[in-house]
């Protein structure tokens, strides 16, 4: 059975837009850290200034966290949407392999071919 060119081209579509998560996860880490270490200190700082009564610092902690909520949400909502993509890839990649289980075989010699050169010649 061939492969259908709908999928072929989700695969490739999705393959394209993938080169910024190539590296490992660590750039993903970090910046995750990162967040996690912003939201921690916006949110200490706003437990710091609830005590002030003055109308001036109220009017601004509570704008903080009105931008505080939004940031989680849209980064809630990132996340989601990374990891649909990501099933997305998962599922086309795994029909492919099923569907083309030769071609895959092929595709995985010549990858770890490449690979054993390079490391080779290190």
């Amino acid at each position: 059975m061939p492969f259908a060119p709908q999928a072929r081209e989700k695969l490739r579509v999705r393959l394209r837009a993938a080169p910024q998560y190539r590296n490992g996860g660590q750039a993903a880490a970090a910046r995750g850290a990162e967040w996690r270490n912003l939201v921690t200190d916006v949110e200490d700082l706003i437990k710091k200034v609830a005590n002030v009564d003055d109308a001036e610092v109220a009017a601004i902690r509570a704008k903080v966290e009105q931008t505080l909520a939004k940031a989680k949400t849209s980064a809630t909502q990132g996340i989601a949407a990374i990891r649909g993509q990501t099933d997305e890839v998962t599922e086309a990649t795994d029909q492919y392999v099923r569907e083309n289980p030769w071609a895959a075989i092929g595709i995985a010699a010549a990858v770890g071919i490449v690979l054993g050169f390079i490391a080779g010649r290190r």
